[in-house]
């Protein structure tokens, strides 16, 4: 599609816009059976979402809405939802997505375990771990990411495989075997088999760092349905683990998923328990008209906050895209990124082929493979936009 430039402006307003499974079942320590059952609260919630509690009650997802331990969260097509830990680690939940709150708890040393299952859908984390000891895990149907103070990405279902992808810090990956997990150490460590099919799992864990990815392969997706140990073919199981291990990649982050991830803020627990206590009141209390509206109010306003935080943060990342440029070594790296890439056409004929990030004091902000390019708009003749669905790169 080409745009004159009388249609330049306006069009680059879309252009530069924001584009159950099973819980492994482990022994109960001492130290478990003195845990506190903690609570996470919704801090943002746009679109169509809404909360199935363990109880088999239904709410809407909104901010100060609590989840506990058996809660899930169901985002729409546009719903997205933004939950917070008591220990200041946040997650977001993308559009078409389903997660499982399997375990929320603390015990009496003051150590954390969180364990969320990622039934389908893309899940973003920022982790705080104040503690070595402190435990955070993101389950999927066949794979296990166990995290290391980071910021991460997991995706799943949907008829993609199992993939995590690093922004920060260190994630643990590895396969899952459901059929292992229903069994007691009592019960694996009286079969060598098994022992040794436990084993593999362990020793092809990798761990991934900063800007690196790994997929689950097909195979080891495959193994991941088997459900009972009966069904298990252990010889073939055990080969299968052991050659598909899970191959360390680039990360190959798009910028759409740098600006959720980094987009996620925090709020402190004096707020927190005030959006807690005002979702509550709105829901159990009968309020009179005008305590509603004072309810209401407050609400909006701790909204209103968030929103202005994210959008603080979400220009800081944008300012970043054109004052510490990505290197790019081609268009395709380019259109990677970006998923997109744009021509503008000179009135002198020339052309400049990148993606346009930014408009400002009537220049266009253009990342190119040999860096940023300002170009005025006085000098533009037209944008040919979308030019990846055009040309092969």
């Amino acid at each position: 599609m080409k745009a004159s430039k009388l249609a330049i402006t306006s069009a680059l307003i879309a252009v530069l816009g924001l584009a159950v499974c099973k819980k492994p079942e482990t022994d109960v320590s001492e130290s478990s059976k003195k845990s506190n059952e903690l609570a996470a609260v919704v801090v943002f919630a746009v679109g169509d979402s809404k909360i199935q509690h363990a109880d088999q009650t239904e709410e809407k997802a909104q901010l100060g809405t609590s989840l506990k331990a058996g809660d899930n969260v169901v985002t729409g097509d546009n719903g997205k939802v933004d939950v917070q830990f008591p220990d200041g680690s946040s997650i977001r939940i993308s559009p078409k997505s389903v997660i499982d709150f399997s375990k929320l708890s603390q015990n009496s040393a003051g150590t954390t375990d969180t364990q969320i299952s990622l039934v389908s859908g893309k899940v973003f984390a920022k982790v705080n771990k104040a503690k070595k000891e402190d435990n955070f895990t993101v389950i999927t149907p066949t794979a296990i990411a166990g995290v290391r103070g980071t910021s991460f990405i997991v995706e799943s279902g949907n008829g993609k495989p199992s993939q995590v992808k690093v922004v920060d810090g260190a994630v643990a990956f590895a396969p899952r075997v459901p059929a292992l997990e229903k069994l007691s150490a009592e019960e694996i460590n009286g079969n060598a088999d098994l022992k040794k099919l436990q084993e593999s799992i362990a020793n092809v864990e990798v761990v991934l760092e900063k800007n690196q990815g790994s997929t689950l392969s097909k195979k080891s997706e495959e193994l991941s349905k088997i459900e009972k140990v009966e069904s298990l073919d252990l010889n073939k199981a055990l080969k299968t683990v052991e050659k598909e291990k899970p191959v360390v990649a680039s990360a190959n982050l798009t910028k759409n998923e740098e600006q959720e991830i980094k987009t996620i803020v925090t709020i402190d627990k004096e707020t927190a328990d005030q959006i807690v206590k005002l979702n509550d009141s709105a829901q159990t209390d009968k309020l009179d008209e005008i305590k509603k509206q004072e309810n209401d109010k407050q609400r909006q306003a701790l909204e209103n906050e968030v929103a202005k935080k994210q959008e603080a943060e979400k220009k800081k990342f944008e300012q970043t895209l054109a004052s510490e440029p990505k290197e790019f070594k081609s268009k395709k790296d380019i259109v990677n990124y970006y998923e997109r890439i744009e021509k503008i056409v000179l009135v002198d004929g020339k052309t400049v082929i990148g993606a346009i990030i930014n408009q400002e004091n009537g220049q266009l902000i253009v990342h190119t493979e040999n860096g940023i390019k300002r170009i005025d708009m006085d000098n533009v003749e037209e944008v040919v936009y979308d030019l990846q669905q055009k040309s092969k790169f």
